[in-house]
């Protein structure tokens, strides 16, 4: 496929390049992204018979959750009530059939942060490898979206970076997934960073795990006065340690997970390449610190670090319905809601350590509805996970991950009914996607 010429020349502060670029192959349905929320998509399709690629840059999936460390899976139910299940709760079973998850018990009696399932980092990533193959999806990993080719309110390709150069990839639908918007802002469609054009966006955290710490001697009062003495000294920073975690005891007992508060922006490369240098620099001043001033901390030594720093917020698609946190708080039903969601307003502030945080109304769960999957002006594509369409309040609770497995599902039946009656997405009766959704074990409202 022929983008533009067969040479480059300078324009001003512009270079044009163009090349012809091979077609790697034609599906039905391409997702970008093989996070959580990409993995229940791509399993979704395949399982209601589309031919399926999943493109992913790194080469496992589960982003969030494996490459960025949290593995963290929340939330299935509210209280008691189970409000998640479908693909992503039967990847929850089969590792804890294996002993490879820690299910807790669901309860109203117990604070949402404690109702998370933990997932064993490479035991789920190989999992879901399986499921995907399973149901005859395409892995097409270490296959990096660089640009999206569109026409008439369609995309028609997207363009990937291989270790052989770049390629074209078609399909006739295509479902993003990607965590920062980006298929979508390749294709031209509209996205929204931040309130202030990416000015103020939630800080991300660099996941590690410690060793050589003896928690039998590590003190929390110990901890906390040393904690003290070293911000005095300057020998570490506020933002090493989130403080909403509790004692800076947590440091260790959490094993290095949520400790720090980095400056990113998402979808910046530049500003992601500072963070990652800053989020190692903080590890290594709070190692420095651990073994001068914590007693049974004297050997501890960073022995696991994520290879990126994860992303709490970025680009959102601007969809056909943009769901506001006034929505989410309480729980508003939608003639068009296609799947549940549920955790507070969870807002890390930029710049400082504290969070705004709003429940949930008492007793109510929100939804997701299909229109803010459908990203405005694109017949054929849509938008899941945390760059679905919400504003920043809302985005903030329905980025979680068992919420964007739901909504990754929803969209891989859409995805695969317009398929199959080959239509439009807006087209799709909703009770379609529902009535397959439910074949497929998922709750919806």
């Amino acid at each position: 496929m022929n983008l533009l010429c067969e040479d480059y020349f300078l324009c001003g502060d512009n270079m044009l390049y163009s090349k012809d670029l091979p077609v790697l192959n034609r599906y039905d349905v391409i997702v970008c992204g093989a996070g959580v929320a990409g993995f229940t998509a791509a399993v979704a399709a395949a399982r209601c018979g589309a031919k399926t690629a999943l493109v992913e840059k790194y080469g496992m999936p589960g982003g969030v959750m494996t490459v960025g460390g949290n593995n963290e899976i929340g939330l299935f139910y509210r209280g008691s009530r189970q409000i998640i299940s479908g693909i992503g709760w039967e990847l929850v079973n089969r590792l804890e059939e294996n002993g490879w998850a820690i299910i807790p018990e669901f309860n109203d009696k117990y604070d949402h942060s404690v109702q998370n399932v933990i997932v064993n980092v490479p035991m789920a990533s190989a999992e879901m490898d399986e499921m995907c193959l399973e149901a005859g999806v395409e892995l097409l990993y270490h296959h990096t979206l660089c640009d999206a080719l569109t026409e008439n309110g369609k995309v028609t390709a997207i363009v990937v970076s291989t270790k052989e150069g770049m390629k074209i990839i078609t399909a006739k639908y295509f479902i993003d997934a990607t965590g920062d918007a980006d298929l979508t802002f390749f294709s031209g469609f509209g996205t929204k960073l931040g309130d202030n054009g990416g000015e103020t966006l939630q800080p991300g955290t660099l996941r590690f795990y410690w060793s050589g710490c003896d928690m039998s001697k590590i003190d929390c009062i110990q901890v906390e006065n040393s904690f003290s003495d070293g911000l005095k000294k300057e020998e570490i920073l506020r933002s090493d340690y989130w403080s909403l975690t509790g004692s800076p005891y947590t440091i260790f007992s959490a094993n290095g997970n949520n400790i720090n508060h980095l400056d990113i922006n998402g979808a910046d490369s530049i500003s992601r390449s500072k963070a990652e240098v800053e989020g190692r620099r903080s590890v290594v001043r709070l190692a420095r610190w651990a073994r001068k001033y914590v007693i049974g901390a004297e050997k501890a030594s960073p022995e696991i670090c994520s290879p990126e720093v994860a992303v709490r917020e970025s680009r959102r698609v601007i969809g056909e319905h943009i769901i506001t946190g006034e929505e989410y708080i309480n729980a508003v039903e939608y003639p068009d809601g296609i799947c549940f969601s549920y955790y507070p307003i969870d807002l890390h502030t930029h710049g400082s350590n504290t969070l705004y945080n709003v429940p949930v109304k008492k007793g109510a769960v929100p939804q997701i509805p299909y229109r803010a999957l459908l990203v405005k002006g694109a017949e054929n594509l849509l938008a899941v996970g945390k760059c679905a369409s919400g504003d920043r309040l809302a985005q903030s609770a329905f980025r979680v991950k068992a919420s964007c497995m739901a909504m990754g599902q929803a969209a891989g039946c859409a995805a695969a009914l317009a398929v199959l009656k080959n239509i439009s997405l807006h087209d799709i009766p909703v009770a379609g996607i529902r009535c397959e959704l439910k074949n497929q074990g998922a709750i919806v409202p």
